[in-house]
């Protein structure tokens, strides 16, 4: 009798950042202060959250881990699409957790 090992199937993701200030604003890293870590610009907030709403309604698996470069917009991309993922509107309008939990240990 062979030895039957299951298969175990592993779904990767891979995303860019967000859009950059700095593509919309070019004056902005004349006055930053970090002008090599741009944050996001407000269309990049929107595109991930956008996103993270699209992956959610799409994806018949759990995301488990989150690996972020350290770089602003990546991060605030991250966060975006966490926040998208992992939340739902009630009726009134605001957001409620779906009672899946985010440890913070997963976001890396």
């Amino acid at each position: 009798m062979e030895n039957q090992h299951p298969i175990i199937h592993q779904n990767v993701i891979v995303m860019r950042h967000g859009d950059r200030i700095d593509n919309f604003d070019p004056l902005w890293t004349s006055t930053a202060a970090r002008p090599w870590d741009p944050p996001l610009a407000q269309q990049g907030h929107d595109r991930a959250c956008q996103l993270g709403k699209s992956i959610q309604q799409s994806l018949g698996f759990p995301i488990h881990r989150l690996f972020v470069s350290p770089f602003l917009r990546c991060i605030q991309t991250a966060a975006e699409f966490v926040i998208s993922f992992s939340a739902i509107n009630n009726v009134h309008g605001s957001i409620i957790s779906d009672d899946i939990p985010n440890d913070p240990s997963n976001v890396k």
